[in-house]
């Protein structure tokens, strides 16, 4: 991460791979694997998170950079899972959990995945929400939910981040 001034910081798209986006979760390489391909960590989730799901998300509009974020998620008892259908890169920015349970900004990462590429990101870690690149796109997303409306935690951004392509 880079910071142009006290105000706002601003943060480089670098591809998206295992190696570096490990400490938050895994990427699923789709393409010309074998038959039968597991999503590593897809199904993490406390006991409370007992109702899992499947669905299709739609993104219609794409989003274009530089990008300003204004909000951060994540999910306390289940991993969450994005497998887009039609091959259209997508943005993926991460951060862990500092100890008062907030975003750690000092450890935001931000990634251009491409359309052959999935992301499961952990429980508990901060992540932009589903931004699409250049047009429309599909995805599906498996989570675990508690049925107590406590699954998803949203914080709006106290800090300006700025998202660049590289």
């Amino acid at each position: 991460m880079s910071s142009s001034s006290a105000c706002t910081q601003q943060v480089l798209l670098k591809p998206l791979s295992a190696d570096e986006f490990a400490p938050f979760g895994h990427v699923v390489q789709l393409g010309d694997g074998p038959r039968r391909q597991h999503v590593t960590g897809a199904v993490e989730r406390t006991e409370q998170a007992s109702e899992p799901q499947l669905w299709i998300a739609t993104v219609q509009q794409a989003v274009t950079l530089p990008l300003i974020l204004k909000a951060l998620e994540r999910h306390p008892f289940s991993a969450q899972t994005f497998i887009p259908l039609n091959a259209c890169p997508y943005l993926v920015v991460v951060c862990h959990t500092d100890d008062s349970g907030m975003p750690d900004l000092q450890t935001l990462q931000a990634f251009r995945a491409n359309g052959d590429q999935g992301v499961t990101y952990k429980r508990n870690v901060w992540h932009h929400g589903l931004s699409v690149l250049e047009a429309r796109a599909q995805f599906v997303v498996s989570m675990a939910f508690t049925g107590e409306q406590n699954d998803d935690v949203f914080t709006p951004l106290q800090t300006s981040i700025e998202l660049l392509e590289a």
